[in-house]
């Protein structure tokens, strides 16, 4: 299967071209993306589903959080830190990968004919 790019500063024609290097680092960036996408989306639609609407002192999920687009629902510290990550710490580690796997295609160059 064969991908094509646009010409310009990397002049990539296929991804068949990149070292296996690259290839590598492409494939484990994407893997981790999907992997905190897909563990993100997990988590809001299990908490939507199963926490309170209320505070509930009793089972300790006091901890309010915002999820699908803005349904309050309250839960434990635990799972407040949890959802805390995915909402604040995961996104600019995956604009960091985007950006890296941009510039691991977009960089690549040709060796020089000897």
């Amino acid at each position: 299967m064969e991908y094509i790019f646009p010409g310009g500063y990397g002049e990539l024609r296929s991804l068949e071209d990149l070292p296996l290097w690259r290839k590598l680092l492409l494939g484990c960036g994407l893997a981790l993306w999907i992997y905190l996408g897909c563990s993100a989306l997990n988590k809001e639609a299990d908490v939507y589903v199963s926490a309170p609407h209320v505070p509930v002192a009793a089972t300790g999920q006091v901890y309010p959080v915002s999820v699908n687009h803005g349904a309050l629902r309250y839960v434990t510290a635990k799972e407040k830190k949890e959802m805390d990550f995915s909402h604040y710490e995961a996104p600019p580690i995956i604009f960091g990968l985007m950006v890296g796997m941009f510039l691991l295609v977009w960089t690549f160059r040709y060796p020089r004919a000897s």
